[in-house]
């Protein structure tokens, strides 16, 4: 009996150390993060680009996306979302992205050069060449309207489908940090040593968020599979993310590279992760099933362990 209570102990320790403390570990490098962009002390990494109207500069979707090689043979295929995201992993090799929407054409004739308001590292269909894997290609694709869209004009009536307004709320947050960081370093300055504690409070806080904009990594792009069993050459393992609540609806899609790195988005909350192993045109079978969380980053960048199963 003690020695049933030993090993039950013993594997809860192992299961808070291995399932519990990443967790509690990632949504803290989150919280930290979404603080520091919130005061615009770091800029979010880009997870996704944004495929948007250029007259209107509303997200498009649906927007099919494709990231091709340079001979146009298909690489991995995306969709958009409701808010015009998309993003594909990076892989050495040299590349072109095709999009396509009805009532709509790309490259866009109407937007030139490599900014355009708001938007940011454009993509006009040129060829572009990678050297490294560590980060996601994702620039902002402009496309510009031939005929009127249903669907776009509906979200023009959405108050958060406008991007401008996040814009501008952020600017206003930076603005108000560094006025009161400035207004506190001179208040410091003019009533040094007699200070009230409200200043030191905020002047603490002030110096609390600097230290960790410059200590506090960044959160990657990209999450990562570490399987049991290597798999025969020729077969690609692919995951699909689906709600704990309807198991035949699948959120989320992604391909696994050959070192293990995928780019997988969704909103978040608690889905379960299901690995896909593909051979040939036809043959597909589950390989293993995980519990996972997204958090806040709207991205799965965890390192994950499948026990695979063959059958």
């Amino acid at each position: 009996m003690k020695d049933q209570t030993k090993i039950s102990i013993s594997s809860l320790n192992y299961n808070i150390r291995a399932l519990l403390w990443p967790r509690i570990r990632l949504w803290f490098m989150e919280g930290l993060n979404n603080i520091l962009n919130f005061f615009s002390l770091r800029t979010s990494k880009r997870y996704w680009g944004i495929v948007y109207d250029s007259v209107s500069k509303q997200p498009l979707d649906p927007v099919i996306v494709k990231l091709l090689y340079a001979d146009s043979r298909e690489v991995e295929t995306g969709v958009t979302d409701l808010s015009g995201r998309y993003g594909f992993l990076a892989r050495p090799g040299k590349f072109k992205i095709f999009a396509r929407k009805s009532n709509y054409s790309f490259p866009s004739r109407l937007v030139a050069g490599d900014t355009d308001g708001i938007y940011n590292n454009l993509y006009h269909g040129e060829f572009f060449v990678l050297s490294s894997d560590n980060e996601v290609v994702a620039p902002n694709i402009p496309m510009d309207p031939d005929r009127p869209d249903w669907n776009q004009q509906a979200k023009l009536r959405m108050s958060d489908a406008n991007p401008y307004w996040k814009l501008f709320f952020k600017k206003i947050t930076a603005a108000a940090f560094w006025f009161g960081f400035v207004y506190c370093g001179v208040a410091f300055w003019q009533h040094y040593p007699k200070l009230q504690l409200w200043l030191t409070s905020l002047l603490v806080a002030f110096v609390l968020l600097m230290i960790l904009n410059l200590t506090v990594p960044e959160p990657r792009l990209w999450g990562r599979i570490k399987l049991k069993e290597p798999f025969a050459k020729g077969q690609r393992l692919f995951l699909e993310l689906r709600t704990l609540t309807y198991r035949d609806v699948v959120s989320g899609k992604a391909a696994v590279l050959d070192n293990g790195k995928f780019l997988l988005r969704s909103s978040p909350g608690k889905y379960l992760l299901v690995a896909m192993l593909v051979s040939g045109p036809r043959e597909r079978w589950e390989v293993g099933s995980l519990n996972v969380n997204i958090g806040s980053s709207g991205v799965l960048n965890s390192t994950l362990s499948f026990k695979t199963k063959r059958t």
